[in-house]
């Protein structure tokens, strides 16, 4: 016998059906219901703002004319009182004012204010018009959020809020009077006084309602929201603390950062037309970082304003767990979610980044010399925060924008480069201002200023780790400890851990942040300086090369005379390592510094020294810089250290192209100056002296080392090949040198540095100068009476006389002036 169950019968599968689709079309018909209530109550809540919004400003309108007419009310009942009280003067001043008669002056009165509400009514009707067009012409291509801005920019948005609040009072007063209240002389002067600020203030608007159609009129509007949003997630904020609410502004500043792209944009459109907005739009970007850079210090690193990244990481970067797992399932490694703390400044740079590549399209170097410039202040914020990433990334902006930049030169002068070499300054000065702020950021924490702070710190309050004035990045590590010292106070009752700990950490943090950050600075000149150069070789600006050369030498300078101070502050921390080997203790190794340092200066020094010969002989235009005065100046010094380090390979290199890119020089000089000056040689002349002198002064070190400095620099002066006209060029410069000069000319302060140094060098080698007594080189090196600085006639009776009849380059020689060295060998030459 067959048993059946329910399920067997059709009729079950039938009532089942049934009752599916009854329950589907009341699920559908719930939640139809449930999205229009939603709709309506979303409808009700924007209704019930602007209803509040309105009754606002009904009631604030309705209680000033109230008060109105209370104080003149009141006011005339207290001189019905007084009245016989006051001057018979002031009575009659009183008598003698105009004043409203009733009911003979209600039809004037009526008319009055009536008029004064249709006029203003009409001012308002009219002005959103004009609004409307500037919108729908000067911003046709951009979305309404845009064009909204115009409305609720602050002067148009202070006059029509006048204006509505002048017609609202007409309205008012008109009312009143159908009630029987008649307004006097107080409600209809003020009434009087508002309707003529308002009339007067539309020719100061209407002037300027065109500077709606300037890009840079909306950023303010915009700068001023997102300032507001920054704010709101700072420790100074109510709700700093709150999740909900830094999501909320931390959206409502991605959409400003939207409307600052879409303004920069169209600004960027009127480039041409507008230079200045464009710029202004510039600046004011800068602005808010500049002023994020400043607030981020309090805002918690744990806020939900810090959008979160997905950071990948390759399978031979994780941990054991996570690739076992991933062999295990066959997956890649799958992402972390981690907050990114420099979410806003990536915005930021995203819009720059494609700001610079339509610049680069207008080969407009004023522009970009000016938007290269306004990223200066930044890169000082960043320098002072220790936010090197940031400098980074900023830098790379602007070195694309600075080598895409670059003019193409046909011919070395300064007219051609004049672009070229403010792009490059403007770069390197850029690169500098952020390293000086580095270092400035550095000296300014002590040892005792960083303890302090952390001592500071009220551990029961998380905000008090944000109000220190320590590095930003030592706040997560400060956060940890907040949340251990919480455990510690709910289970054990008080604070556990030491101050002395937690100062030690930091400490070691802080050493780590600064080694690393020290470390990268030194490879700045490679990463974005070397480039620069290469890219102004493959333009053939020599001029613009040297001219980077001498701004990096300035840039080591300023570095190399930080080391040391900094070094020396950085080994106080020292005393914050109590208990040794619990935290790794960084520490700025001074000598690899110095040889990376002195490696990148023999790099640009030997840079330097390749491009003299092709701008010796370029026409100054006596404005900034003189580059060839620079170079020679700076590889004259360099000969000089070659003589003390005894270097005769680096000498070689160096005085080579020294030599001859001086030669030319001399007559660009003589050309340049002999019109200015009472002598033709009055500043020609330093190039041969300089050149004599190191030459001279390279017998006196071969003398004393026995390495062939004299020799090298004889052979280099050979290759020249003299022409008596030539030799008598040098001749007469040493000629005015020693009679209009006496011996004393512009040089005489590197001359007498060299002396110093030689000295020097005799005290360091401990060489023993009686040796030399019967040495040429005697009166050089001897301490005994006067030393003698005239290296430069070592030269002359050594080389070059030797090319000349010797008794014709004495006499005249004589004839200049009555040297001891000369005399004798015109005796000489007399017997």
């Amino acid at each position: 016998m067959n048993s059946y169950k329910l399920y067997d019968k059709k009729i079950f599968w039938i009532i089942r059906e049934k009752k599916r689709q009854i329950k589907l079309r009341f699920n559908i018909f719930k939640f139809q219901t449930t999205q229009k209530f939603d709709f309506e109550k979303e409808n009700l809540s924007y209704s019930r703002f602007y209803l509040f919004a309105f009754l606002k400003n009904i009631t604030r309108a309705i209680i000033y004319v109230v008060f109105l007419f209370t104080v003149e009310y009141f006011t005339q009942l207290l001189y019905n009182k007084n009245a016989s009280a006051l001057p018979i003067e002031v009575i009659k001043i009183i008598t003698l004012l105009p004043k409203p008669s009733y009911p003979d002056s209600n039809d004037s009165v009526i008319q009055f204010i009536s008029l004064i509400a249709s006029v203003s009514g009409v001012l308002l009707a009219l002005f959103y018009p004009i609004l409307a067009t500037i919108a729908s012409t000067g911003y046709a291509k951009v979305n309404s959020s845009i064009r909204n801005l115009i409305f609720i920019e602050p002067v148009t948005q202070n006059y029509l809020r006048k204006l509505a609040f002048l017609t609202s009072y007409s309205i008012l007063t008109l009312l009143l009077i159908t009630f029987g209240y008649t307004p006097g002389n107080l409600v209809l002067l003020v009434l009087l006084f508002l309707s003529l600020i308002s009339l007067f203030s539309l020719l100061r608007l209407g002037a300027g309602v065109y500077n709606l159609f300037e890009p840079d009129t909306l950023l303010n509007i915009v700068d001023k929201e997102i300032r507001e949003d920054i704010k709101n997630v700072t420790i100074k904020s109510a709700y700093w603390n709150n999740p909900n609410f830094q999501n909320h502004f931390r959206g409502k500043a991605e959409r400003n950062i939207d409307k600052i792209r879409l303004i920069i944009e169209l600004s960027f459109d009127a480039v041409l037309i507008n230079k200045q907005s464009f710029l202004n739009t510039i600046s004011q970007t800068y602005s808010i970082l500049n002023y994020y850079s400043l607030q981020k210090n309090g805002i918690p690193v744990k806020s939900k304003w810090f959008k979160n990244k997905e950071y990948h990481k390759s399978f031979f970067e994780t941990n054991n767990h996570i690739r076992q797992a991933s062999i295990n399932s066959r997956t890649y490694v799958q992402s972390l979610t981690n907050a990114n703390l420099l979410w806003f400044e990536e915005e930021i740079f995203e819009i720059l980044n494609e700001l610079g590549k339509k610049l680069i399209i207008t080969s407009n170097y004023e522009i970009t010399s000016d938007y290269l410039s306004k990223s200066i202040n930044t890169l000082k914020y960043y320098g002072y925060n220790f936010e090197f990433r940031l400098a980074d990334k900023l830098l790379i902006e602007n070195l694309l924008v600075t080598e895409n930049s670059l003019l193409e030169i046909k011919n070395n002068s300064y007219k051609e480069s004049k672009a070229n070499l403010v792009l490059a300054e403007n770069f390197t000065r850029s690169l500098g201002n952020f390293q000086i702020s580095f270092f400035n950021a550095i000296e300014k924490i002590s040892v005792e200023n960083f303890n302090n702070e952390i001592k500071k710190i009220n551990w029961s309050k998380k905000e008090s780790i944000y109000e220190s004035k320590l590095p930003k990045h030592l706040y997560t590590l400060l956060e940890q400890y907040h949340i251990n010292i919480e455990n510690e106070i709910s289970i054990e009752g008080k604070k556990i851990t030491p101050d002395w700990y937690i100062i030690q950490h930091c400490s070691a943090e802080y050493l780590i942040l600064i080694e690393k950050e020290f470390n990268q600075i030194l490879t700045q000149t490679d990463k974005f300086i070397n480039p620069l150069i290469i890219k102004c070789k493959e333009k053939k600006d020599f001029l613009t090369v040297s001219f980077l050369c001498h701004l990096t030498l300035e840039l080591i300078s300023k570095i190399e005379f930080r080391i040391n101070r900094i070094v020396t502050l950085l080994d106080s921390f020292d005393k914050n390592n109590i208990y040794k080997r619990n935290f790794h203790w960084s520490k700025i190794d001074t000598s690899k510094i110095k040889e990376k340092i002195h490696l990148i200066k023999e790099t640009i020094i030997f840079e330097t020294s390749n491009t003299i010969e092709k701008i010796n002989s370029v026409d100054w235009n006596e404005e900034y810089p003189d580059i060839f005065g620079h170079s020679f100046s700076t590889l004259a010094e360099e000969l000089n250290n070659c003589l003390i380090e005894k270097d005769l390979a680096k000498f070689k290199k160096l005085f080579t192209p020294f030599l001859k890119s001086s030669l030319p020089a001399f007559y660009s000089l003589h050309s340049r100056y002999k019109g200015k000056y009472i002598h033709h040689l009055e500043i020609a002349y330093q190039i041969h002296i300089e050149l004599f002198q190191i030459t001279g002064l390279c017998y006196v070190y071969s003398e004393l080392t026995g390495i062939p400095f004299w020799d090298t620099a004889i052979e280099i002066w050979n290759e020249s090949n003299f022409s008596k006209t030539q030799i008598q060029i040098l001749i007469s410069s040493y000629a005015f040198y020693k009679d209009d000069k006496v011996g004393v000319g512009h040089n005489f302060h590197e001359n007498n540095n060299r002396s110093k140094n030689v000295t020097e060098f005799i005290k360091t080698n401990q060489i023993n100068t009686s040796a030399y007594k019967k040495s040429i080189i005697s009166k050089y090196i001897t301490n005994d009476g006067y030393r003698k600085k005239d290296y430069e006639e070592i030269f002359l009776e050594f080389y070059l006389l030797t090319f000349i009849d010797a008794k014709d380059s004495a006499t005249y020689l004589s004839q200049i002036n009555q040297r001891n060295l000369f005399n004798r060998i015109l005796r000489i030459v007399e017997k």
